[in-house]
């Protein structure tokens, strides 16, 4: 059976589609599996901040469906990277038990008043979700500023395989720059044609944020058994990358 990883939209048409949940459903039924990535709790979690009140039982629906599938809940990419490198990388205490707690604040949760009342419970790890949207802003406008920064370079004189793979280093050894972007190849390539991009004069980081999330989910498709299901075309982004199979659309859905 297929194992899915979904992207943020997928999972919002699940609470406010009825044909795409038809979907989901059925192929759940059908015995294939989805995992969740934390880079799509992070947005929806911003969502149901930024929604608030007006949109939370909708909301509820989503994260509903979400605990349903809290079996399958990612590593962080990085530390997801660091195993199938073999170069052990972790630069966050956050690990399951938070992302399950995280979507049982909304599960939970009566009303947004409610849910905001809940993050400052004893034994809460999120006391400051309401920031999420903030948090999350910034961590935008920190990765396209460097997408920035290397796109005023020369073409060609930064590899970008090559400087992430310098940031595994341990004990003083980092992975092969070339196995890096093998294991990696649809985000090395998604997160160059973004800079290519960027260099002919596009502004992601005002007019397609969703950039980032999709470049952090594309990471996970080092595990061959990964496909990830998505609303988007992503064809002219990853032309070259073996893993562009394994990008697939949500109508491929039966």
């Amino acid at each position: 059976m297929s194992t899915y990883l979904p992207d943020t939209n997928v999972v919002i048409n699940y609470g406010k589609d009825l044909a795409a949940k038809a979907r989901i459903d059925r192929a759940c039924a059908a015995g294939s599996k989805f995992v969740i990535a934390p880079p799509v709790l992070t947005e929806l979690t911003v969502g149901v901040v930024k929604g608030g009140a007006t949109y939370f039982a909708q909301n509820k629906i989503i994260f509903e469906w979400l605990r349903s599938q809290s079996a399958n809940i990612l590593d962080l990419p990085r530390p997801f990277m660091g195993k199938v490198l073999g170069f052990p990388s972790k630069k966050s205490d956050v690990d399951v038990g938070h992302h399950i707690q995280r979507i049982e604040l909304v599960t939970q949760a009566s009303d947004f008043a409610n849910f905001l009342k809940r993050k400052d419970a004893a034994g809460s790890l999120w006391p400051d979700i309401e920031k999420s949207a903030e948090v999350h802003e910034q961590q935008l406008d920190k990765e396209f500023a460097a997408l920035q920064r290397i796109a005023k370079l020369k073409p060609g004189s930064y590899d970008l395989a090559a400087q992430f793979a310098k940031t595994f280093k341990v004990n003083g050894k980092s992975p092969d720059p070339n196995t890096f972007r093998s294991h990696f190849s649809a985000a090395m390539e998604y997160a160059e044609t973004t800079i290519m991009r960027i260099r002919g004069g596009a502004n992601p980081r005002k007019n397609d944020p969703g950039r980032y999330g999709d470049f952090q989910l594309f990471f996970y498709l080092a595990d061959p058994r990964i496909q990830v299901l998505t609303c988007e075309d992503f064809s002219s982004d990853t032309k070259n990358s073996p893993q562009r199979s394994r990008i697939v659309k949500l109508e491929s859905l039966p």
